[in-house]
């Protein structure tokens, strides 16, 4: 089933734009003279270097715009972190403050979370790493003009401001799949905007270091950006880009812990074990997180494919103001644990003996997700998959009579599983998790329950739902001319 929304659809907001704006800015910084010195410097050292037959020379200036590019996506990403940061608490003061202001201030937040979206940049809605693994895959098609509808400066704003918003509103969305689109299009920019002297850059090369870079700095994960990379994006050997892939995950992670400080994502929880029972818990909640993980992803594509189905501009915000107020209904009547990222909620099972969840949270916090994302809108699902994983995970240890590490084990087994069920990448849901909590003696059970949850999630539905997504988009261009205001974007300087 096809669920994108055409872009013929789009034509109309998207030439909105006017494409003088871009190149009058891009212009202005091209020209700016300590811009044209940087340029005239690079250019004298790139025919020295050809002149001379040094290759290390070469290959170093080879690796500048990864570096540059490194260094923006790790800047941009903690501006990002600490923008939805804010917007996640000032959600909570609101709800606090009033109750019943949430039915008021969710779903107008909704709707101008997806007013921004689809009419201004129709491809920053949802994750957006089926957009980058679109791109990527169009770059082996020879359609390289089209990945700029997927990721440009336009993007990059609207994914911001989109995601924030409903993050204020008290929506389910996390924001490290944003911050892979983000990544990926300040380093599509860059490429765009290289010299037509410059040495050659594979473009695939370029897309997938910025993914990974963005994943690194998001989660301050570097082994998972890495895995993320090879698993996720790639479709070819690792040697044909480890140098560059190193540079942008090593570069953007620096960078963001420059600027926000070293840090584990969910500290250092104690997860020894003493119980045998455990193996049978890590079975279990690996079993139920990749079944409930499977079939929320296929109610949500569902959901979508209806959403996009309706004709009319006012079905679809009958639509988007009803989920607004599904959302404030859950908010209102479960509380705080039921809006946002949920990584409260996650340090709330890890680090305290309040280990217990509601046995609706789970389900509550599945159908506001389906809910937030479904119905357009910027936001991610990486965070509120680990929320969900870690809520089941809870049941589980509570039914079996388990408590601290043994309950933490299946916890973060659960978090693995239920983020391998949506994304269908068991090794890079293990490494996020082993490396956003440091804990090496258990990462085999990490593992285990990441392969379990897999083999489970693909028994019920063989395709994942980034590639059901990444299909749909790749469809909804590839017989499309590209819009006069996004082609410009394509032209090097």
């Amino acid at each position: 089933m096809h669920t994108s929304f055409e872009l013929t659809n789009f034509d109309h907001s998207l030439n909105r734009f006017k494409s003088e704006n871009s190149d009058g800015i891009w212009s202005r910084f091209r020209h700016n003279k300590w811009v044209d010195k940087s340029i005239i410097y690079l250019k004298k050292l790139y025919d020295r270097s050809i002149e001379s037959g040094s290759q290390w020379r070469l290959q170093a200036l080879q690796f500048v715009p990864f570096f540059f590019a490194s260094f923006l996506t790790g800047l941009i990403a903690f501006l990002y972190s600490r923008i939805i940061s804010f917007t996640e608490r000032k959600s909570m003061e609101i709800y606090e403050f009033n109750h019943a202001l949430i039915f008021l201030i969710t779903p107008l937040t909704f709707l101008l979370s997806w007013w921004l979206v689809v009419r201004f940049a129709p491809f920053a809605r949802g994750s957006g790493i089926p957009q980058v693994i679109a791109s990527i895959e169009l770059t082996k098609s020879k359609k390289e003009d089209k990945t700029s509808l997927f990721l440009s400066v336009r993007i990059i704003i609207v994914k911001i401001l989109s995601s924030a918003i409903k993050m204020l509103g008290g929506g389910i969305l996390g924001r490290e799949g944003p911050t892979i689109q983000i990544s990926s299009s300040i380093f599509n920019v860059i490429y765009k905007r290289l010299p037509n002297w410059w040495m050659p850059i594979a473009q695939r090369n370029i897309l997938i270091a910025g993914a990974a870079s963005g994943l690194s700095a998001a989660f301050n994960t570097p082994l998972g950006g890495i895995i993320f990379a090879i698993e996720e994006l790639s479709k070819f050997h690792i040697k044909y880009y480890k140098s560059s892939l190193l540079i942008a995950v090593i570069i953007a992670g620096l960078t963001a812990q420059t600027f926000g400080g070293s840090y584990l994502y969910l500290g250092y929880p104690p997860a020894k074990y003493t119980s045998k029972w455990v193996y049978v818990g890590l079975v279990l909640v690996a079993v139920v997180v990749g079944y409930f993980g499977s079939k929320m992803c296929e109610y949500m594509y569902l959901f979508m494919g209806f959403v996009a189905k309706q004709k009319t501009k006012f079905k679809q915000v009958g639509i988007i103001v009803l989920c607004g107020l599904f959302m404030a209904t859950l908010i209102y009547f479960v509380g705080v644990n039921s809006m946002g990222s949920g990584k409260e909620l996650m340090e709330t099972t890890l680090f305290t003996d309040q280990k217990k969840v509601d046995w609706y949270l789970p389900f509550v916090r599945m159908s506001g997700l389906v809910a937030t994302f479904s119905c357009g809108g910027a936001g991610g699902i990486f965070a509120p998959s680990l929320s969900i994983g870690a809520t089941f995970g809870s049941l589980v240890a509570e039914i079996m009579g388990m408590t601290a590490g043994n309950a933490n084990l299946l916890i973060l087994v659960g978090m693995v599983g239920f983020l391998t069920s949506v994304t269908r990448a068991p090794f890079t849901s293990a490494i996020i998790v082993f490396e956003m909590t440091d804990r090496h003696s258990i990462i085999f059970f990490l593992f285990m329950g990441a392969l379990i949850a897999n083999i489970v999630s693909t028994r019920f539905n063989k395709k994942s739902f980034y590639d059901l997504l990444k299909d749909d988009y790749i469809k909804s261009v590839e017989d499309k001319v590209v819009p006069a205001v996004e082609s410009k974007e394509t032209n090097k300087s």
